[in-house]
């Protein structure tokens, strides 16, 4: 009879160990509290356009990278499956001057001396380290295999040089960073980036990655991964059962033989998945897909189960930073062909939950495919990152007054919207407001601490290391998602997933039949010896022994 493996969340982690335990060879089912699939990996449609809530990249669109093969096992991608490939990572706008992060490097190293050549110091440093990383990312499926020939010099020595010169970034955030350069555009353009807290390398891997063709776009975006990774789930087997919100797992004492209580071994079994509905479900295995506090504050709620790292992010919010956004996504009356792909820009200033923003950051998202809108149409968005005092902001809202949060939302898009049109006046009467959401939005949807979507902040002196899968004292149970290792994302999150069902194997390795199968293969030999012995020539020593 199968095992059974019930897995709480039916996000990438979970739809990733769905699809694995299937092909293992267990029976899998995702309780998700939602009516749809897709966690933080979702989009939706508002009025006949798509918005999309999760994909500015997708790491492993190149080939020969190890994370491609992770997508075509899962489905994500095939050989029909369109990639986009965008023209620049990033844009910014200061006083008239525009700074890009174009696919070509060397295009971006010649316009950033142009535009500021007394900083062409920090513009070579930054431009070299990016290429000898893209080179590394290039040659992946290459360098893996050195260990075993190190036969090209060449290559291993760019892995050196590589870590000489990022050394030079360790321990600066983008806000250091930035503040290197004289040019007010190209600080402007890495503060344009993400939060202000990151490392810096954090922009110099993600541009790397996308120089070399490993951080391009699927076309379809969210909507399209997610249907992807719940299309191949199906076809595997795997059942999906949808607004099962769970509220506790019941752990129980397991009996443990005498031999192990004198080494005061003490574990416990995940024995049912209690949901707010009131069912019961057991199962052999279970794997919490799901925001990281909300299964230690809710539903294994014993402190010895904790991870220590789960107390260091509640705890230490400026060692562990974590952050969510407020998003505005716009309906367009045209292609805005004035931004192909992003362009950051200056505002006046606008209240957004706890803070004041002087930017925005605006996304066109045709390029994603022609799902995005009606023909001749688009969606832009803007989306301003918000932290833990801007999330306490929204949720009090949220629960003294739905109107006046609604009402707040509102506002905000409108304000951004007299930006976007005092920026671009021909769009005046062709743009209107599709939807807003909030870093509580991501709280009431898939329980994400603080409206955390990502991982924590990676600092300088922040814990980069992985979390482990397994639950301490519990020897049923497991984790997954992109908490558990740097730096988060959607590849981080799908080999959580994977390697929650490696653990499950591993504990279910038969070790007698092995013995009994090496048993087996050591008698055919002794069986082939005696029906057809060696002659002895006076050098076999079978013919000796005989």
């Amino acid at each position: 009879m199968k095992k059974t493996i019930a897995i709480i969340g039916g996000g990438v982690a979970g739809l990733s160990a769905g699809i694995y335990g299937q092909r293992a060879g267990y029976d899998t089912v995702i309780y998700e509290k939602n009516s749809v699939l897709g966690g933080s990996l979702s989009g939706w449609y508002r009025d006949g356009y798509a918005i999309d809530n999760c994909l500015h990249w997708l790491t492993g669109t190149e080939v020969n990278s190890p994370t491609y093969e992770m997508w075509k096992e899962l489905g994500v991608i095939d050989d029909e499956t369109k990639i986009v490939q965008r023209p620049f990572l990033l844009s910014s706008e200061t006083d008239g001057v525009r700074v890009t992060l174009w696919r070509d490097t060397e295009r971006t190293r010649k316009e950033m001396l142009e535009i500021s050549p007394e900083d062409a110091t920090e513009i070579n440093l930054f431009i070299d380290v990016v290429n000898v990383a893209s080179d590394i990312t290039a040659n992946l499926s290459h360098i893996m295999k050195l260990a075993r020939t190190m036969s090209e010099a060449e290559t291993v020595l760019s892995h050196f040089d590589f870590a000489r010169r990022t050394m030079l970034y360790m321990g600066l955030n983008m806000q250091q960073w930035a503040a290197k350069f004289k040019s007010e555009a190209i600080r402007n353009l890495l503060l344009d980036f993400s939060a202000k807290e990151y490392e810096s390398y954090w922009l110099i891997l993600v541009y790397s990655f996308f120089a070399s063709g490993n951080a391009d776009i699927v076309d379809g975006g969210s909507i399209k991964i997610a249907d992807n990774l719940i299309r191949t789930y199906v076809r595997e087997g795997g059942k999906i059962e949808p607004n099962m919100a769970a509220k506790q797992i019941v752990l129980k004492k397991k009996k443990i033989p005498k031999i192990e209580k004198k080494a005061k071994i003490k574990t416990k079994r995940a024995e049912t998945i209690v949901f707010e509905n009131g069912e019961e479900v057991s199962a052999d295995y279970i794997i919490c897909a799901c925001d990281l506090k909300y299964v230690f504050s809710k539903l294994i709620r014993k402190k010895s189960q904790k991870p220590k790292i789960l107390h260091k992010i509640i705890k230490y919010e400026k060692q562990y930073p974590i952050y969510s956004a407020f998003h505005a996504a716009f309906a367009v009356d045209g292609l805005f062909e004035e931004i192909d792909d992003s362009l950051g820009f200056a505002c006046n200033p606008i209240e957004v939950g706890m803070q004041k923003i002087e930017r925005i950051y605006l996304k066109n998202y045709r390029q994603y495919g022609d799902y995005i809108a009606p023909e001749g149409k688009t969606v832009v968005q803007v989306m301003i990152i918000q932290y833990e005092k801007d999330f306490k902001f929204w949720k009090k809202l949220y629960k003294s007054d739905v109107e006046r949060y609604k009402q707040a939302k509102l506002n905000i898009a409108n304000a951004i919207l007299s930006e976007i049109v005092k920026r671009f006046p021909d769009y005046e009467d062709r743009i209107k407001i599709l939807d807003t959401w909030t870093p509580y939005t991501y709280a009431r949807r898939n329980n994400d601490t603080n409206g955390a979507y990502m991982r924590f902040i990676t600092t300088a002196i922040s814990q980069k290391s992985t979390i482990s899968a397994e639950i301490s004292g519990v020897e049923n149970a497991f984790l997954a998602g992109h908490w558990l290792r740097y730096p988060g994302g959607l590849p981080m999150a799908a080999l959580s997933g994977k390697e929650a069902i490696d653990i499950i194997n591993d504990r279910n390795k038969p070790v007698i039949p092995f013995i009994n199968e090496i048993a087996e293969k050591i008698t055919d030999v002794k069986e082939k010896i005696i029906k057809d012995p060696v002659k002895d020539n006076g050098q076999n020593e079978i013919g000796k022994a005989k």
